[in-house]
């Protein structure tokens, strides 16, 4: 099986990357990175992976990595810290929709599996500021369970 991942430079992406490389039917995993040196994988693992250097904004680098794909995992996030506002804020959908116009335009008649994931403000995430400054009354509000 060829897999392709986005956003697998950090938490969730990383994760499916390594329990990939561990499967038995995984063969080839691609995946999309905005700066390949900073990847935190072992040499071992880095064996097994293609990297492709780009960004998840832009659509060309997105149908770089999805060739030949039999499953895409996106599990894209903007990487927020403290009181600012992420620089790539709106990644998830502008990812997301790249992916899907891709495989529309060019796999139309046999797309890949897609798995998506998403998550922010669950939990003890709210805590760990890993929800703007400003925005945690209305995730703490809009998330509490009843």
């Amino acid at each position: 099986m060829r897999v392709s991942v986005l956003g697998a430079s950090r938490n969730t992406g990383r994760s499916f990357v390594e329990q990939a490389i561990a499967s038995d039917t995984v063969f080839n995993i691609t995946i999309l990175a905005r700066n390949p040196d900073s990847l935190n994988f072992t040499p071992a693992e880095m064996e097994k992976i293609t990297v492709v250097k780009g960004d998840a904004l832009n659509k060309e680098d997105i149908g770089r990595t999805l060739e030949g794909c039999d499953v895409v995992l996106c599990s894209l996030g903007a990487k927020i810290s403290g009181l600012s506002m992420p620089k790539d804020m709106g990644i998830e959908e502008i990812g997301t929709l790249h992916v899907l116009d891709i495989i529309k335009e060019t796999r139309a008649d046999n797309p890949p599996r897609i798995i998506m994931v998403s998550s922010t403000g669950v939990g003890e995430s709210n805590s760990n500021y890993d929800v703007p400054y400003v925005l945690r009354p209305i995730y703490s509000l809009l998330l509490k369970s009843p």
